[in-house]
């Protein structure tokens, strides 16, 4: 379509269309770092299980190879809401806010709930007053590969800023992904999510909130400087709720999908 770019895919020799990331990283930097124009270069890959670690580490060695040849190469990532961050002081005093603004119902099944799983169950998210403060939106149903794999995006994110290249590393709302989706039990949690002040977007929003950033960061050098890389990840952060809702994520995500199995199912 009109004014959609051009989509540019590698050929081989023998005439074979598309590349391996994994075991052919020097090629795949070749034919980036011949492109003409200026480059940047999206780290957005995903697969199931290991996989995701291996072909993330790819990706991070294919970074640092065309880094190498064209020293103006702007990079993009996409961080997972569901990971451990440093928030701003304004979340805290929200969430904690919502805490102690919860309804009398919420209290009066809140306490036995916290009593009977040993403190586990709708536990507050942060000590009051923290800040900047820690959220711990963790999912355990994702695995400690997917961990891992969006944990590498981060380091380098940080890494590449702090050298002076431009950086776009935005935290992505929840979405439900296929890869979402297609767990039951995270499927529920999503679901029910919105009942403890979670937004969970579709994939469509998402894909144009997140290019919108990007196009943003790409024209203002990576957007503003900050002191710690921790305020650049909470910058423009569309973390969808997670990091102001009244409590702990995982305390809350058993909850969710129990409240959100009806709807997942349909």
């Amino acid at each position: 379509r009109r004014g959609a770019g051009t989509l540019l895919v590698p050929v081989a020799a023998d005439e074979q269309e598309g590349a391996d990331l994994v075991a052919e990283v020097p090629e795949v930097a070749d034919w980036l770092t011949g492109l003409p124009g200026a480059l940047t270069l999206g780290n957005y890959v995903y697969a199931d299980g290991a996989t995701n670690v291996r072909v993330s580490v790819a990706v991070d060695a294919l970074t640092l190879r065309v880094a190498a040849a064209r020293p103006e190469l702007a990079l993009g990532f996409l961080a997972t809401p569901t990971d451990v961050f440093v928030v701003p002081g304004e979340a805290v005093d929200f969430s904690v806010a919502a805490y102690a603004q919860r309804s009398a119902a919420a209290k009066l099944l809140g306490r036995p709930l916290r009593t009977l799983s040993g403190g586990r169950l709708l536990r507050r998210a942060y000590v009051p007053g923290s800040d900047p403060g820690i959220n711990d939106s963790l999912v355990p149903q994702q695995g400690p590969n997917y961990a891992l794999a969006k944990r590498l995006q981060r380091w380098r994110a940080a890494v590449a800023r702090a050298a002076g290249t431009t950086v776009s590393m935005n935290v992505a709302p929840p979405t439900r992904t296929r890869s979402v989706v297609k767990n039951r039990a995270l499927a529920a949690a999503y679901a029910g999510a919105h009942r403890f002040g979670v937004e969970v977007f579709e994939p469509a929003t998402s894909n144009v909130l997140m290019a919108a950033l990007l196009v943003h960061d790409l024209h203002t050098g990576g957007g503003p400087a900050h002191p710690h890389p921790w305020q650049d990840e909470a910058y423009a952060a569309a973390h969808g709720g997670l990091w102001r809702t009244p409590y702990a994520p995982r305390s809350a995500l058993g909850l969710a999908a129990v409240l959100g199995l009806g709807a997942a199912r349909g």
